[in-house]
């Protein structure tokens, strides 16, 4: 198994749900991440890979706990067969 486009797709997706419930616009969120408003969209649109670190400062500029985030982005990931993430 490898990460497939639609799997950043769905992180974005995750990552854009949790910018709208903080009552943030692309624009606000990426000056809190010191980036621009193309950075925050582009991965929201899942055109930009985005490693653990980066979920993290993701995540305290959301005022939102990694876990929650991470957790969101395991169950809204399809992965192969079947396969899902549980504590």
């Amino acid at each position: 198994m490898w990460i497939e486009p639609e799997h950043y797709k769905a992180l974005g997706a995750c990552l854009a749900a949790a910018r709208r419930q903080a009552k943030l616009t692309q624009v606000e969120l990426a000056e809190r991440l010191g980036r621009t408003q193309t950075f925050v969209s582009e991965i929201e649109r899942g055109e930009r890979r985005v490693d653990v670190l980066e979920l993290l400062v993701i995540a305290g500029a959301l005022g939102t706990h990694p876990h929650d985030l991470f957790a969101e982005i395991a169950r809204s990931v399809r992965w192969p067969r079947g396969r899902v993430f549980r504590r």
